[in-house]
């Protein structure tokens, strides 16, 4: 990807990023009822395969949880909030109480997770859009559950295969919440035709900013 993102670039993507996330920490804040920190503490902008093998390597194996969208307009592709199963329930959990059994919790948690996938992805959309003066339009949240290749490959709206061409942007971002650390990823999932509408976006945003 050496060659479709250069530093510049790059360094305007995590600039975007950051706001975005800053928007849907306070989104979640206003669910919870409670301060909530996101921070992205790296960008890496990886090939559908590599992310892949990253989320695989991150959560040891484990199943993962996953909440996507799709998203439309100048650039398209899937936007996904990920956990490592345990994580998605640790979550659950300070949402809903402490004190709720595991038996209930298992059954609340997929209607968990979509409100907290819809408003933390929305508003991530919803702030790049912004920043870049783009309109951009998404589908409703939709809860998967499986295996990290499987889930990063399953876009409905345009299934990106894993070893075809396209990119990955893949973040880690750490939840505090009350004290309690609970660690996530967000994949921006495009192929390599919108990842390029994308780039020449940031780029006339960067200019505008000259």
């Amino acid at each position: 990807m050496s060659d479709l993102i250069g530093e510049i670039e790059r360094d305007a993507i995590t600039e975007l990023l950051n706001i975005a996330i800053g928007q849907a920490a306070a989104s979640l804040s206003q669910l919870v009822e409670d301060e909530v920190r996101l921070s992205v503490p790296f960008i890496d902008f990886l090939t559908l395969d590599q992310a892949a093998e990253r989320l695989e390597s991150e959560i040891s194996g484990a199943d993962t949880v996953a909440v996507r969208q799709c998203f439309s307009g100048p650039f398209s592709g899937d936007i996904l909030l990920l956990f490592p199963e345990q994580r998605s329930l640790d979550l659950v959990r300070h949402i809903l109480g402490e004190n709720v059994p595991l038996a209930q919790l298992t059954e609340l948690e997929q209607e968990a997770l979509l409100e907290v996938g819809n408003i933390i992805l929305n508003a991530c959309l919803g702030s790049v859009a912004n920043q870049l003066g783009m309109v951009i339009e998404s589908s409703l949240p939709a809860y998967l559950r499986g295996r990290s290749a499987r889930i990063l490959e399953s876009g409905a709206q345009r299934p990106i295969a894993l070893g075809s061409e396209g990119l990955a942007m893949f973040l880690h971002v750490d939840f505090a919440l009350l004290n309690k650390d609970i660690n996530g990823y967000l994949a921006f999932m495009m192929d390599i035709a919108s990842a390029r509408h994308f780039v020449e976006a940031v780029r006339t945003y960067l200019n505008g900013r000259l």
